[in-house]
């Protein structure tokens, strides 16, 4: 390049910024290869030097001398912060003063059609959410809160998205509705114009920045994260026109101010052209899961497409180096080396530390990809493959050369799923699953033969759920499954082939035939102690009911059983034949019914009573009832039957909308009293002709039951007014023990004396620590609600969700009541 010519450019790039972080800025933009701009040190810099490699080091060399560092390029993984602790993604962000904005922000921004602002102006920014005005940018204070919490109601999502304009991202608002239509509005989010502060900068924030640059892979790796990709530009439809314009940070006046959108300097590269944009990918790949990467459009989220696996450097690196300068492009050409070492990195530090990994919709390339990329995970245990186009022995040799001793195949095709556990029949693995993979009874029957053939081995246990079979399939299969387990020559516990150890779903057809050979075939596996059916709706009967009794007669080993048979006509003679099949379990420990929506009357509640009195060893009952025809003898007669099962732990009853009155209720209440072992209790009550009597009775109840620790009451729409929830409280105090609480009372009439005597029942619950309290809609006024605010105030280590909407509290009550709870650990009010 002639001297003259380097000093004239030299020249007019000096003249141009106004000082060192404006031009920093400048080289971002100047060395994005592909993009355009009007500024004529940019004209003159492409017209002199071209869009070769070493151009871009002659301008850095200009601008920075020979020497030039760096410094915000992404750099190799600090040892301070790892991929799986929520407190080292927190401790980062703190750090780094990376804020998260709250998707109620972004809700708001679209709600009024304005863009989302800089990371500067968003500081100021505030929002309503939950009846609290609080910050658009979550605080340091919520994030280490965040990572500290047991349990979280707020995910934290990194998008992965592309600029369409060098002064915004989203001139045109169409990411803004994207997030703001199809996220929730408890998610915080990484973007990075709202949470990185955007030029023009002071000393300070371009510190932050730079800091934020140096570990942002963190925000794309680890567990704690998943991102959202939202791959597609803004489509013609949906762009501003020219002379609207956009909220963007003006240099020439030093503040914010609207700019046309055809003075934007646009950027129409593609997302998977962009080098920075397609390095976030492959961060968002390595994580346990692949589902954590989603493609966001207006369609919604697709966890299920477009995944991708994990990329061995190798392959990342040759796939970068052939596309820069054609199809990739890097905001700077200095960028690709370090990105390509910090891709490495993650990759590596990320595969040596899985022991588990699930892996979803990998079409055939990327699940090449994929098992290339498995001999560098070397710590790993149990692999999961749902919907992925596998090739059966490729997998089979490369689990074979690893340490994975357990598989899980979902929705695998069906030929390539049997190879894959004829290829893994053997000693070194624990567990092979296949689940909804298109298996009909001759294959699992032929499957089961081949394993009896293995005889003297240490077999792996065999999972085989979610057939798709007609009713003979699925008695060969069962009867193959016997044949296998009463083997003499065979160790069953070693070579456990599991059937019906998880949820079954049966095709219509088998609706009219459910309760004969087929559901009695499967029933008659003798050895199995857990079992699970899911028969909704399939129209059994009293018929079909019947039939399962055949099978359920068997089953002298079965510990734990649940019966799920919603909406299927079943009345009091189907009812009677379930209790008889119950009779004989005399093993079981945990029994769950679901029988709601059927025709049960006070005949078949009698009947189900006697199955459950010869249950001794039951320690876990779910027994719903609701929608059924039940009056208060069925509560009496239901009550006697559980007075016997003095080992029962924990209880649920739903018997909502069943008609059920005064009598009933006090019929229960006397059930209750002898079941002195009782740690958990759910009474769902709902819709039912229940007065203040009632629920001054069920208090009584309650008392006698010290072992209490969990406890949630269903009384809504039942009529309870003020006396009634002054007798409930009666009853709660003395429920010492209590650490959760559940009172659904809403639609009542409780008012401010019935709020003011529960908050007394409250205020003696010492070890309580988790409260759900809905009252909505129950006439109460702002002297109840301080009350209540105040009572709860004093249990300081109280987790509280508090529903007050729809009752009589004026403005300044709101605001008293949530000034008063304000000091409570975590709150979720709506008032």
């Amino acid at each position: 390049m002639p001297k003259d010519s380097r000093q004239d450019i030299h020249a007019m790039l000096q003249s141009s910024f106004g000082d060192s972080l404006e031009r920093d800025r400048w080289v971002k933009l100047l060395c994005c290869l592909g993009g355009s701009s009007t500024h004529p040190a940019a004209s003159a810099l492409l017209e002199e030097f071209g869009e070769s490699e070493i151009s871009v080091k002659h301008f850095l060399d200009l601008l920075y001398g020979p020497e030039a560092v760096q410094d915000d390029a992404p750099e190799a993984v600090s040892a301070e912060y790892g991929y799986e602790e929520p407190k080292h993604l927190a401790s980062f962000l703190n750090a780094a003063d990376i804020r998260l904005v709250r998707v109620a922000f972004l809700k708001k921004l679209h709600r009024l059609g304005q863009a989302m602002p800089r990371r500067q102006e968003a500081e100021r920014a505030y929002v309503e959410l939950r009846s609290h005005v609080t910050t658009a940018l979550v605080t340091p204070e919520e994030l280490t809160a965040w990572a500290e919490a047991e349990q979280n109601c707020h995910r934290i999502i990194s998008v992965s998205h592309a600029w369409e304009s060098q002064e915004h991202p989203d001139p045109h608002n169409y990411q803004l509705g994207l997030l703001a239509e199809h996220l929730k509005e408890t998610d915080w989010v990484f973007y990075d114009y709202l949470s990185l502060y955007q030029s023009s900068c002071d000393e300070d924030q371009e510190r932050s920045f730079r800091a934020g640059m140096k570990h942002m892979h963190l925000l794309y790796s680890h567990e704690g994260t998943s991102t959202v990709r939202i791959e597609g530009l803004t489509p013609k439809e949906c762009q501003k026109k020219d002379l609207d314009t956009v909220q963007v940070y003006s240099r020439k006046l030093g503040r914010v101010a609207p700019v046309r959108i055809k003075d934007l300097v646009l950027n129409d590269v593609p997302y998977a052209s962009r080098g920075w944009c397609v390095t976030e990918r492959e961060w968002s790949a390595t994580r346990s899961t692949s589902r954590a990467s989603a493609r966001l459009s207006r369609a919604g989220l697709a966890p299920e497409e477009h995944n991708q696996a994990p990329t061995p450097p190798v392959l990342f690196r040759d796939r970068v180096s052939k596309s820069v300068g054609n199809k990739l492009h890097f905001t700077r050409r200095g960028d690709v080396d370090p990105v390509l070492k910090l891709q490495a990195t993650v990759y590596r530090d990320k595969a040596r530390s899985h022991k588990n990994l699930s892996m979803s919709h990998l079409d055939r390339t990327q699940f090449g990809i994929f098992l290339d990329a498995l001999k560098d995970y070397s710590q790993l245990e149990r692999l999961q493959l749902k919907h992925c186009e596998i090739e059966a022995a490729a997998l089979c040799k490369a689990i074979e050369a690893s340490p994975i001793t357990a598989v899980q195949l979902e929705g695998i095709d069906t030929s390539q799923a049997v190879e894959v556990v004829k290829g893994l029949m053997h000693e070194k693995m624990r567990l092979i699953s296949v689940d909804a993979c298109g298996l009909r009874g001759a294959e699992v029957a032929n499957l089961v033969q081949e394993l009896m053939g293995l005889e003297g081995r240490q077999l792996p246990q065999l999972n085989l759920n979610g057939f798709d079979m007609e009713e003979l399939d699925l008695v060969e299969a069962v009867r193959s499954v016997k044949d296998l387990t009463g083997a003499s020559e065979l160790d069953h516990k070693s070579a456990l082939i599991q059937v019906c150890d998880t949820w079954l779903g049966l095709p219509a057809e088998l609706q009219e035939k459910i309760g004969a050979t087929a559901t009695k075939a499967i029933l008659q596996a003798h050895f199995l102690g857990n079992l699970k059916l899911d028969l909704e709706e399939k129209v059994l009967g009293d018929a079909g009911a019947q039939g399962l009794t055949e099978g359920l007669r068997g089953l002298s080993q079965l510990q734990q059983l649940t019966l799920h048979l919603p909406n299927n006509n079943i009345g009091d003679a189907g009812a009677h034949g379930l209790a008889e099949g119950l009779q004989g379990l005399t093993q079981l420990q945990q029994l769950t019914l679901t029988l709601n929506w059927n025709q049960i009357g006070d005949a078949g509640v009698q009947g189900l009573t006697e199955g459950l009195r010869g249950l001794s060893q039951l320690q876990q009952l779910t027994l719903n009832l609701w929608n059924n025809n039940i009056g208060d003898a069925s509560a009496r007669g239901l009550a006697e039957g559980l007075r016997g099962l003095a080992q029962l732990q924990q209880l649920t009853l739903g018997l909502s909308h069943t008609g059920l009155g005064d009598a009933g209720v006090q019929g229960l209440t006397e059930g209750l009293r002898g079941l002195s072992q009782l740690q958990q209790l759910t009474l769902n009550l709902w819709n039912n002709n229940i007065g203040d009597a009632s629920a001054r009775g069920l208090a009584e109840g309650l008392r006698g039951l010290a072992q209490l620790q969990q406890l949630t009451l269903g009384l809504s729409h039942t009529g309870l007014g003020a006396a009634g929830a002054q007798g409930l409280a009666k009853g709660l105090c003395f429920l010492v023990q209590l650490q959760q609480l559940t009172l659904n009372l809403f639609d009542n009439k409780i008012g401010d004396a019935g709020v003011q005597g529960l908050t007394e029942g409250l205020r003696g619950l010492s070890q309580l620590q988790q409260l759900t309290l809905n009252l909505w809609n129950n006439n109460i006024g702002d002297a109840g609600a301080q009350t209540l605010a105040e009572g709860l105030r004093g249990l300081a280590q109280l987790q509280l969700v508090l529903n007050l909407r729809n009752n009589r509290l004026g403005e300044r009550a709101k605001e008293e009541v949530l000034a008063l709870l304000n000091s409570l650990p975590k709150k979720e009010i709506e008032i």
